[in-house]
């Protein structure tokens, strides 16, 4: 079967689920992507159906108007973050570098593998050589760890580092499997997936995490599971626009969501409580909303993520850290110890913030992008 029969097949399969779920017709649905075009979001046929459009009882705010399609999400950061603003978010040494000198809450790093002469004592101990992080990593002292690429996307790259076993001369990961400490190193010069790890950038060595004990009894698995917190940022201050709590699950040591291929769960967030509340394991018409969690069997909904008040206070002082980024995707580790920043991207994976109903290009949405946005770069801001 070609690519193209395949796809067809898939919208078909999609075309008729939504059927079955709202009693919409073949004919309706078309109709209703047709008159997508209009609405200024760039959404098509897999965004219709990816994010349940064809639902109108589930569909928050002013409805399908306010959803960015997949071909305006990276629009929709690059058209308001500048190029010559956002290495903070593409290189984790030098947002840890900015974060620590403001006091904002990140987690210690312990040691950082860099080729440079000198590096900042910000970054903890400078292993300069291979042979000087393979040191580091067989002292069993340093662990755990959480280790992560300076430059990586969608967790390429990272791990937990649970402990080293001497006579196997392996570093034990979170999920109970080993690693070679000569294998592990490989990821130092070489990148883990040519597409998203850049090894030159380095690789940092932090303190690990400890989930918070209400959120380890909900998950009942210790992986760190963030909180993606969306914030416009404008000269009269700070705002968020949308939270989503990603939901590591077994075996998973890392919580991003890759298009739901990991099966990590997705909870909308209440930007003014902090609660959760509709939690879905990936993209429709495939997905459900859970009303318990699949591993602990605890209610979906109800439980508010500690230390929301600390989130908020830290995305306010973050935005005058860095100025010229108007739109922040921040990743938050809740912790037994409070919130910590584990990073702030510029192209933040805006489908991951859309799939609860509620879209991402609302009214003030828009209107900001009017006043900020490069229109002569971004001509479809125009058109909003």
């Amino acid at each position: 079967m070609s690519g193209l029969a395949k796809r067809f097949e898939e919208y078909r399969t999609w075309a008729s689920q939504a059927q079955a779920q709202t009693g919409k017709s073949w004919l309706t649905q078309l109709g209703e992507i047709r008159a997508l075009k209009a609405m200024g979001g760039q959404c098509g046929i897999s965004d219709y159906y990816w994010y349940k459009l064809y639902d109108d009882n589930y569909l928050l705010g002013r409805g399908r108007e306010d959803f960015l399609g997949w071909r305006a999400q990276a629009k929709f950061s690059l058209a308001l973050n500048p190029r010559n603003a956002v290495l903070p978010a593409w290189d984790k040494g030098v947002f840890m570098l900015m974060a620590t000198a403001a006091g904002l809450p990140v987690a210690p790093v312990r040691a950082c593998f860099h080729p440079a002469a000198r590096l900042s004592e910000a970054l903890g101990r400078h292993l300069k050589t291979v042979q000087q992080a393979g040191a580091f990593l067989r002292d069993p002292a340093v662990y755990p760890l959480f280790g992560k690429p300076g430059y990586s996307q969608q967790g390429y790259g990272a791990a937990y580092l649970a402990g080293f076993d001497a006579a196997t001369d392996s570093i034990r990961l979170l999920d109970g499997q080993t690693v070679l400490v000569d294998t592990f190193l490989k990821r130092l010069l070489e990148p883990v997936d040519h597409r998203y790890h850049r090894p030159e950038c380095g690789y940092l060595f932090q303190d690990s995490f400890t989930l918070a004990p209400e959120l380890r009894a909900f998950t009942d698995w210790p992986a760190i599971c963030g909180v993606r917190v969306i914030c416009l940022n404008g000269p009269d201050g700070v705002v968020p626009i949308r939270a989503i709590w990603k939901i590591a699950t077994p075996p998973n040591h890392v919580d991003n969501f890759s298009l739901g291929k990991n099966g990590n769960l997705l909870a909308n967030v209440d930007l003014a409580t902090g609660e959760i509340s509709r939690v879905v394991g990936g993209f429709w018409p495939n997905t459900q909303v859970l009303t318990k969690h699949p591993v602990s069997g605890k209610p979906a909904t109800g439980l508010r993520l500690p230390g929301w008040d600390q989130i908020l206070d830290a995305c306010q002082r973050g935005g005058a850290v860095f100025p010229l980024m108007k739109i922040h995707h921040w990743d938050f580790a809740l912790t037994d110890k409070g919130p910590m920043i584990l990073e702030l991207n510029d192209v933040g994976g805006t489908e991951i913030a859309q799939v609860h109903g509620r879209g991402l290009l609302t009214l003030q949405s828009r209107e900001f992008l009017k006043r900020h946005a490069n229109t002569s770069a971004h001509p479809w801001v125009k058109a909003l």
